[in-house]
């Protein structure tokens, strides 16, 4: 049956090397991206519903169809399931900053980024990572050991230290002594450059008086080396001793919580300082960071900063509680029970800036809070206890994140503390 089919000549397609059997030439069909097609799929983590998905998407739709008399260029508002996901409900891993501290954000495509690096490279080497750093303080001897084992080869071998006898064994070459005593291969070489850059005296192998450029040759190496020796170590000690390690340890809640105190609904997060020398002059900042898009549609980030109470002056001798008092002018204003907050998109940034007692330089803690990690309803129990008998306070570590419900003045409490 196959060979009574009639084949139209503008579908006949034969190949220029080789001749080969008629075929038919489907013509290519184009298939919608099923990344467009679908934008929302089944996700036990997803916490939106497609009801305000659809409400959403239709509020842009309408934008693009009845607002948007410019270029003739569609406006590209399409967006993917994550980058929805961080404008409307925050819910996922879209933090700027970690709670450690880390900022979540990568630059690419930087114009002249290598040479940036070089043109600062002090700080470079401060700043890499201590592997990078353990790796170059290694290589730097091993490679200068290598380096000035070389020079010395050269120059005992252009003065002829190492022609032997092949009966007697004596050296033929010039002069009565060889430019380095002792050391008559290049293994002999590279022992001696060790030996005169990490000791001050010398055992079997040392120079001789015999070579003048021996004499600049051990000038130099020493004066590499105590330059080596000298960055090195003062990098080292930079990286251990620079202020932002000082406030490692400070700790922050891994939660923050909203209830009422003296009748105002608050947001409170707590934080402390466990080491007997506290930050000195500390100032707590704390922004709401939020994405929005405008009404012609561009994604902009947001960042408002809240008011804390004593305008972030703190004296942290012990565990504190920090409270943002939510009125008229706090972005939480409209935030009136448990849901707004499950559901919101925003991430809570707080950075703490001190004067290190040990170096009193100026330095910087910081963490972050998600809208999922805001509990309603929820107070931070007490962990100072005074102690009677040994005449001091008592803090008690275990309970820095604990929290409890509290009554909430009838509203309901949709938010459970694990």
């Amino acid at each position: 049956m196959a060979d009574d089919i009639i084949i139209p000549k503008e579908e006949l397609r034969r190949s220029t090397s080789m001749p080969v059997k008629p075929r038919y030439c489907e013509p290519d069909t184009l298939k919608r991206s099923d990344e467009k097609e679908i934008l929302y799929a089944d996700d036990e983590d997803d916490h939106y519903n497609s009801q305000d998905s659809d409400t959403f998407l239709g509020q842009v739709n309408k934008f693009k169809s009845d607002r948007w008399l410019g270029s003739t260029i569609d406006l590209n508002i399409d967006l993917k399931k994550n980058e929805l996901d961080c404008i409307k409900y925050n819910k996922r891993t879209c933090r700027v900053v970690e709670q450690n501290g880390n900022e979540n954000v990568q630059f690419l495509r930087i114009p002249d980024k290598s040479w940036r690096y070089w043109k600062d490279f002090v700080t470079t080497l401060i700043e890499l990572e201590w592997k990078y750093t353990l790796s170059l303080f290694v290589g730097s001897f091993f490679t200068s050991w290598f380096v000035f084992a070389v020079l010395w080869y050269m120059v005992a071998y252009a003065h002829g230290d190492m022609l032997f006898d092949e009966v007697t064994g004596e050296r033929l070459g010039e002069g009565k002594e060889p430019c380095v005593i002792g050391a008559s291969t290049f293994v002999g070489m590279l022992l001696h450059s060790i030996e005169t850059q990490t000791t001050v005296g010398f055992g079997e192998r040392y120079p001789s008086e015999e070579c003048p450029e021996s004499m600049f040759l051990f000038i130099m190496q020493i004066i590499v080396s105590v330059g080596i020796e000298g960055a090195m170590v003062s990098i080292i000690y930079a990286k251990t001793a620079r202020p932002t390690k000082q406030l490692a340890k400070m700790r922050f809640s891994n939660k923050a919580v909203v209830c009422y105190r003296d009748g105002k609904l608050c947001l409170i997060f707590r934080i402390c300082d466990p080491r007997k020398q506290q930050i000195i002059g500390t100032k707590i900042r704390a922004y709401v960071l939020k994405d929005r898009v405008t009404s012609e549609g561009e994604l902009i980030k947001t960042h408002t900063e809240l008011k804390i109470e004593n305008n972030g002056n703190s004296m942290i001798m012990w565990p504190e509680t920090i409270c943002h008092i939510i009125d008229k002018n706090s972005p939480f204003y409209n935030y009136k029970t448990a849901k707004d907050f499950n559901i919101g998109s925003f991430e809570i940034f707080v950075s703490i800036v001190g004067s290190s007692p040990a170096t009193g330089q100026m330095t910087e803690e910081r963490t972050s809070y998600l809208s999922k990690e805001v509990f309603w309803g929820q107070r931070f129990v007490n962990v100072i206890v005074y102690d009677p008998r040994n005449d001091r306070y008592i803090i008690d570590y275990s309970n820095f994140n604990t929290t409890i419900s509290v009554d909430m003045h009838g509203k309901s409490i949709e938010i459970a503390n694990d």
